[in-house]
């Protein structure tokens, strides 16, 4: 842009009578004074911001410049128009055009992007428009308006109506209640990455995955046999043995989308609204599930926090009220293509409502000798310096048995300080023996089982009763 230096003259620009007495009609406006008030205000500003861009000019602030240009070539025109209509016998906008065409000329303004230059065209464009409405007949008006429906008191031009793919698709209500379920570079890739838990991924296979992959097989089977698709699996046990690595493995194997509840976000202090949010989390999850035609997991974490066992009383009508929709979602989830996995380390503290709705009620309790195996195994291949101790049959063997009594993630906390172990010993290969120190030291990681498992309940699946 082009600078003008332009003389600070007490003609320059707007017209200053013009402005003032404009100014002192609407400080003295009756009847809408909030929109008064308004015009009021952003008149000032136009003037105003004149000001500022006359002196920018004469210190050659290109930056300034720009800055005030955007602020009133925007501004300036809409004010113009809402002034002209509201007071007719003052002519406002020409009286305006008037003064800035008298300037143009004074001081042989010629740049065309120029503020004052582009103002005035769009104040004369604005005049012709309005010129050609005043000769349209009144049946002619009528019919031009009709569509617009433009409101005598609209501040600003209303934008035009979005188009379908600009327009913002409302967010539904149970959508901020669910987080997808994203991968990462440690999330399982399958049953096949998971150490051990061989018997729980084989009935997972058949009771989930196979009827999802296979769909008129699954028909035949509920037809000849009654076996139904799965509305639900609850897993529990002791913390950290793969409750949730399991249900992230089941969702990669199968290639259905997991949402987890956000049950912080969920829960509410008011009455009603966590099972409300709770609903809405299911409905929406139901639509996702609708409008892709496949199924999804819907993944109910630390279940004991939403579902206390009302014969131990709870937290009274409003514990009653969530089991109660609970109960509800989990029974006609198998209907919505909805697959309800719920986990928890306090199966007792369940409602039984809740727990007998579940398909299977899946105990994961601390690793046997096997899926201890399997598990190092994976944890030391994925370092170079651990690919030979997984090899080693006999010296993994002494890891096995050195690491009884701890879980999944426990085993991964000791291989990692078993590492560093192997690290400060001239970065050599690892050894069974930089797992004695770590075992050793860290005997409080044990958990006491029978504190996790159900007070009632069928042999835990997957693991040897004896490990």
């Amino acid at each position: 842009m082009r600078i003008q230096n332009i003389s600070n003259t007490v003609n320059f620009g707007y017209n200053k009578q013009l402005n003032d007495t404009v100014n002192k009609k609407l400080e003295n406006a009756k009847g809408n004074r909030e929109l008064a008030h308004t015009l009021l205000t952003l008149n000032k500003f136009c003037n105003d911001t004149e000001d500022k861009l006359r002196k920018a000019e004469q210190a050659n602030n290109h930056r300034l410049v720009d800055m005030y240009t955007t602020l009133f070539v925007n501004v300036k025109p809409l004010v113009t128009e809402q002034l002209n209509a509201r007071f007719p016998a003052l002519n406002y906008r020409k009286n305006e055009i008037q003064t800035y065409q008298n300037e143009v000329t004074s001081k042989n303004i010629k740049d065309e992007f120029h503020w004052m230059k582009e103002t005035l065209d769009i104040l004369n464009e604005d005049e012709e428009a309005e010129e050609t409405l005043r000769s349209l007949s009144d049946a002619e008006l009528a019919e031009k308006f009709r569509a617009e429906q433009s409101s005598a008191d609209a501040i600003i031009k209303p934008e035009p109506p979005k188009t379908t793919s600009q327009q913002k698709v409302k967010e539904p209500a149970g959508a901020k209640y669910v987080e997808k379920f994203v991968p990462t570079e440690d999330s399982p890739t399958g049953f096949d990455s998971l150490g051990g838990m061989q018997e729980i991924k084989e009935a997972l296979a058949d009771k989930i995955i196979f009827p999802l992959n296979n769909p008129e097989l699954a028909r035949l089977d509920e037809i000849e046999y009654g076996k139904k698709n799965p509305r639900g699996e609850l897993f529990f046990g002791p913390p950290g043995c793969g409750k949730t690595a399991i249900m992230q493995a089941l969702a990669a194997e199968s290639g259905i989308p997991m949402y987890n509840l956000k049950i912080a976000k969920a829960g509410s202090k008011y009455v009603n609204e966590s099972a409300t949010n709770v609903q809405d989390a299911y409905e929406y999850l139901a639509q996702v599930a609708e409008e892709t035609g496949k199924p999804v997991f819907m993944v109910m974490d630390e279940m004991e926090s939403m579902t206390s066992n009302r014969k131990g009383g709870g937290n009274g009508v409003e514990d009653d009220k969530l089991v109660s929709t609970l109960l509800q979602i989990i029974e006609e989830a198998r209907g919505r293509n909805v697959i309800i996995l719920g986990a928890t380390n306090c199966f007792d503290q369940l409602d039984d409502a809740i727990k007998s709705r579940f398909d299977d009620k899946i105990y994961i309790g601390l690793p046997d000798d096997e899926t201890r195996k399997s598990v190092l195994k994976v944890l030391l291949n994925r370092r170079t310096k651990g690919v030979k101790l997984a090899s080693n049959e006999e010296e993994l063997a002494k890891v096995v048995q050195m690491t009884k009594g701890f879980s999944n993630r426990d085993l991964t906390i000791l291989t990692d300080k078993a590492a560093l172990n192997a690290r400060k010993d001239n970065r050599r290969d690892m050894i069974a023996s930089d797992f004695e120190i770590p075992v050793r030291d860290n005997q409080n990681m044990k958990v006491k089982e029978a504190n996790y498992k159900a007070s009632q309940t069928r042999p835990a699946v997957g693991f040897s009763r004896n490990s």
